[in-house]
């Protein structure tokens, strides 16, 4: 099958389609269900248009999907998360905790299962091709012509190899689509969301850095001359941070990390991140993103707030290559 056709038939699966502007956006990870969250209520209170969950988004860790399921079911009547539905697009991708296990890739067993249950936790329709998919990647585009945002959600678990095998992320299937998801884009921000990092390479824990030829791949693909600049997203780390690398992929490639909504471990502000802007913050947190559409291409604007709402990091973005 050609690349124009394969991708027709993907964006399919997409279902992308909403001319509603941009102009906030929230992203979170790490999300304890049983647990209070006074960061979501801070959300609520400022009413983003998208609300992406990046992974963790429950602490399932179980073969029982009905487990997954009941946990999913409290985040979902919690009042404040019924609030920021009213406002925002929900979209979503998975890590480790909730897709089924600790560190776990391919090898978990019942993981159709649990996509099931993870789509019906995003309201996904029950007859929506993505509920055909092998993984939860997705994108969709947000805006009208000339003002618009792509957010791209990848992930890193269906088809991961064990760790330090140097094996595949994504799969061959994924990196197709990610690939066309790019290259066809006209949007004027593009967002790509990795529930693990992709940046950051000497701490210890999951990371794009395990798989060095996979994160290899991506830069080559992200340097392309017909790709647009991304914007990196991503989670897992209870802590929040900004990365930049200024080399791999020909223009700025920014990462933000925001983790966790409830669960913070009180982070370590003596880790070591070459990449890094400015210090971490190791409290819980969510992370923001305002677009300026004023004047042409878009101002973004980046900050990290703490679960009082209170900004902790900050940074305008200049997206492009």
């Amino acid at each position: 099958m050609k690349s124009g056709a394969l991708f027709l038939l993907v964006s399919l699966l997409s279902l992308s389609a909403n001319e509603s502007l941009i102009q906030r956006l929230a992203f979170v990870s790490c999300h304890k269900e049983k647990r209070k969250s006074q960061a979501l209520a801070m959300i609520a209170r400022w009413e983003p248009d998208v609300f992406i969950w990046m992974g963790d988004n429950i602490y399932g860790d179980s073969e029982d999907i009905s487990v997954l399921r009941a946990k999913y079911e409290l985040v979902s009547n919690k009042a404040n998360y019924l609030k920021i539905q009213e406002h925002a697009t929900i979209l979503g991708t998975w890590d480790d905790h909730d897709y089924g296990a600790n560190d776990i890739g391919k090898e978990f067993a019942p993981k159709e299962e649990s996509q099931q249950a993870f789509l019906d936790f995003l309201g996904v329709a029950t007859d929506s091709p993505r509920r055909l998919r092998e993984g939860v990647y997705h994108f969709e585009d947000f805006g009208p012509p000339e003002q618009q945002v792509r957010v791209i959600l990848l992930d890193t678990r269906y088809h991961r190899d064990a760790i330090d095998s140097d094996g595949s992320i994504l799969g061959e299937a994924q990196w197709t689509w990610l690939a066309e998801a790019l290259r066809n884009s006209s949007a004027s921000v593009n967002i790509l969301v990795s529930s693990i990092q992709v940046l950051p390479t000497e701490h210890r824990f999951e990371k794009w850095a395990n798989f060095p030829a996979e994160r290899t791949r991506l830069f080559a693909l992200l340097a392309e001359e017909d790709v647009p600049p991304v914007l990196l997203l991503s989670g897992d780390r209870h802590l929040a941070e900004i990365s930049l690398d200024t080399t791999s992929c020909g223009y700025p490639l920014y990462e933000l990390t925001s983790s966790s909504l409830n669960s913070s471990f009180g982070g370590d502000p003596d880790e070591v991140n070459r990449l890094r802007l400015g210090e971490n913050f190791g409290r819980n947190n969510f992370g923001t993103l305002t677009f300026d559409w004023r004047g042409g291409f878009p101002k973004v604007l980046a900050e990290i707030r703490d679960e009082k709402g209170k900004i902790q990091l900050k940074l305008p973005l200049k997206l492009v290559k």
